[in-house]
């Protein structure tokens, strides 16, 4: 057993964050952040001309907030049927409890580590038509700067938050988890590529995010009570489709 629980933390954990690091360390470290983000200054004319545009303001941003925020009630008022008022215990209700803690705890986390790590948005940023210089993640920031949340991308998570879907499918159907995954992470590349054309972030706040989210769904699908299915075996299943 421990064995089995070492493999899935290997495969669904060590492995995703060292690729997290390799990423983070090329767009952050290196500085391909702020070659992504010039190459995007320099198409929208030298302005973020795209920040209050239509599409990605009113519809990806708080429109696409809005339906997610639909889409957790629904579920949260779902799983407390199912919870309390149906009379029979299944495994969907399980999965369905891990879907809902997963989605919360990934926003919640998010949005804590943004308020604890202040840091620059691309807009903010003097060589972008901004005020302040360049701090970083990490530096010590003046006491005469303001306190900007961008790190890491909050509305990010509104997608990527999903890739919990790819646990929930697991033991239900697991033929449908890589599509589960494939939705989150599209959802995620979407609001993400949004808020990076407005001038809201850097590529290394979405990719933060992802791994986020991506550690987030994996412990609470591996730490859920009374949890029993194994991974392994399911995870083998949908590649011998």
């Amino acid at each position: 057993m421990l064995q089995n629980h070492l493999k899935q933390l290997l495969h669904y954990l060590l492995v995703p964050t060292a690729v997290f690091m390799l990423g983070f360390s090329l767009f952050y470290a290196a500085g391909f952040d702020f070659v992504l983000a010039s190459a995007l200054f320099e198409l929208e004319g030298g302005q973020w001309r795209l920040t209050n545009h239509w599409l990605l303001s009113d519809v990806l941003h708080n429109g696409g907030r809005f339906l997610n925020n639909l889409l957790v009630v629904a579920l949260l008022l779902s799983w407390f049927y199912q919870q309390f008022l149906a009379k029979h215990k299944s495994e969907r209700r399980q999965a369905l409890g891990k879907l809902v803690l997963s989605l919360l705890l990934s926003f919640a986390l998010v949005a804590v580590i943004k308020r604890l790590l202040p840091a620059e948005c691309p807009w903010d940023l003097q060589q972008f038509g901004g005020h302040q210089p360049f701090i970083g993640i990490f530096a010590g920031r003046p006491d005469w700067m303001p306190s900007t949340q961008c790190f890491p991308a909050g509305h990010a998570s509104v997608g990527y938050a999903w890739v919990a879907l790819y646990f929930y499918f697991l033991p239900l159907c697991a033929r449908k988890a890589c599509l589960g995954l494939t939705l989150g992470l599209l959802l995620g590349i979407l609001f993400g590529s949004a808020q990076q054309l407005r001038g809201a972030h850097f590529f290394s706040h979405d990719l933060t995010t992802l791994w986020l989210c991506w550690c987030v769904s994996t412990l609470v699908y591996l730490g859920y009570p009374k949890a029993r299915v194994s991974l392994m075996p399911a995870v083998q299943e949908q590649y011998d489709v």
